[in-house]
């Protein structure tokens, strides 16, 4: 009978010093509840999050949903036009475009990359015969584009990449090996698989993007991984500027009669329910002599301070200025708002880097198309152009206007720019600055036409068709 007392109370204890050490968050061997979604682990192992932890963020933490959609929305959502020499195929491409979604397609690729570390598009090229989808895509046998879709590493179950660093190939694809569920609808062969749809696609079929990914690892990482701390801060300002909302004023009531009360229950609720509906408001209290009622407030000075913390902590964390994640004004900013502008150059430097390359592959390929393009892209003066991202309010522009026509006006003064010159660079929006089209030597070099070659009179041509055309899809945008 002592045995099983000791027992039972050794048991008890080891339970309290467990409950103990979950509730120190500073211990050594601190794990976290399920709802912070922490993975930390003692002895400085990085951190990794499972499926179901981003997951859960995404879903769940409405901050660490909008730092992985605001920046990929924004490089997209403006949308882009190519442009050639060609009318006709500027037309087809654009509208291909569209009929493909390809913003809305490519803005889910850019966010998959973020949220998941590795995200890929699906090229539905069609080509003259049917070829499993393990062989590369004959580009020159390419009829059509079909369709483009996002999907991301969930449903890839091995990506086989060349690390052999003397090989050619080194650091490319090969192939992934595409699995779906434990039963799926296998369209080539119009039946249902019991165990699985199981693929191997070659790299030419999709398009593969990573973030965070090391030289030794087999795949990208999450941004959740990175940022993790500051999205931990996030939700732990969100709890505790709740419960500071929750118990911000409220009273004590002191008297004789809850000591009576408290031996019996009853009576103590009935006390306690009369207190709470008299004192919910701030109405006249009746009480006795000996009675007394306070109102106890809770101190707030530092909270903001703390607050702007989170915001900044956040904002290093994820490239975003605190303006822009607490809701800046979309559409026109005035220059002094340089923060913005610093963003909107971020975003335009992802697109370069980021979004540029996956694009321009699949407008090769519809160049390429016989169904659309039809035509070598190599033959083709072409270019993909992104909207601007955002444009200047009026005051700004009248500024920059005036300054420029002034810096302007005094080359003109000094002999340094002939009046015609500085009129058309004054009209030039594709310079970042106006005298940048002028050079000493430049004069010299200037041929008359009729001296030139007949390959130099063709280029001059083409070149100033090209000009004509770009200056009058700026005069079309500039009187929308």
């Amino acid at each position: 009978m002592a045995n099983k007392r000791m027992k039972k109370k050794q048991s008890r204890q080891d339970s309290l010093e467990a409950k103990v050490k979950i509730a120190d968050s500073m211990a050594d061997d601190h794990s976290a509840s399920p709802k912070s979604y922490s993975n930390l682990v003692p002895n400085g192992v990085t951190r990794q999050l499972d499926d179901a932890q981003i997951q859960a963020l995404d879903h769940d933490n409405h901050i660490a949903h909008m730092v992985i959609t605001m920046p990929t929305t924004d490089m997209t959502r403006n949308g882009w036009e190519f442009t050639s020499d060609n009318e006709d195929l500027d037309s087809i491409i654009n509208q291909k475009l569209k009929d493909l979604n390809s913003q809305n397609v490519f803005a889910q690729f850019l966010a998959d990359r973020l949220k998941w570390g590795d995200s890929f598009i699906a090229i539905g090229g069609i080509e003259g015969q049917k070829i499993d989808s393990d062989q590369p895509l004959n580009e020159d046998n390419l009829l059509d584009v079909q369709y483009i879709q996002a999907f991301d590493r969930r449903i890839v179950g091995n990506i086989i990449t060349d690390k052999w660093p003397f090989s050619p190939t080194y650091g490319r694809e090969a192939n992934i090996q595409v699995s779906v569920g434990n039963s799926a609808y296998d369209m080539a062969a119009n039946k249902q698989t019991d165990n699985g749809l199981m693929k191997t696609i070659d790299a030419s079929r999709y398009m593969h993007a990573e973030y965070g990914r090391d030289e030794s690892d087999d795949q990208g990482h999450s941004l959740f991984e990175t940022i993790f701390d500051a999205v931990k801060l996030v939700d732990t300002a969100n709890w505790s500027v709740g419960q500071i909302m929750n118990d911000l004023s409220f009273k004590t009531y002191s008297s004789n009669s809850v000591d009576t009360a408290s031996a019996d229950p009853k009576q103590l609720a009935k006390l306690a329910g009369v207190m709470s509906y008299q004192f919910t408001t701030e109405s006249l209290a009746l009480i006795g002599e000996n009675d007394q009622v306070a109102k106890v407030g809770t101190q707030l000075s530092g909270v903001d301070s703390l607050i702007n913390f989170m915001w900044d902590n956040l904002s290093a964390a994820t490239n975003i200025p605190k303006t822009v994640l607490l809701g800046q004004q979309s559409g026109k900013v005035s220059g002094t708002q340089t923060d913005v502008q610093n963003y909107y150059s971020y975003i335009k430097s992802q697109q370069e880097n980021v979004l540029r390359p996956y694009l321009e592959r699949l407008v090769r390929l519809l160049i390429k198309a016989k169904k659309i393009g039809n035509t070598d892209p190599d033959s083709l003066d072409w270019q993909l152009n992104f909207n601007p991202l955002w444009e200047q309010d009026s005051l700004t522009n009248a500024q920059t206007s005036l300054a420029k026509a002034q810096s302007l006006a005094q080359l003109v003064q000094c002999g340094a720019l002939a009046p015609d010159e500085a009129h058309d660079a004054f009209l030039d929006t594709d310079k970042d600055n106006a005298t940048n089209a002028f050079t000493g030597d430049s004069a010299d070099t200037i041929k008359p036409f009729k001296e030139l070659t007949d390959d130099e009179k063709n280029e001059l041509v083409n070149k100033y068709n090209g000009e004509s055309k770009k200056h009058k899809s700026w005069f079309k945008k500039l009187f929308k």
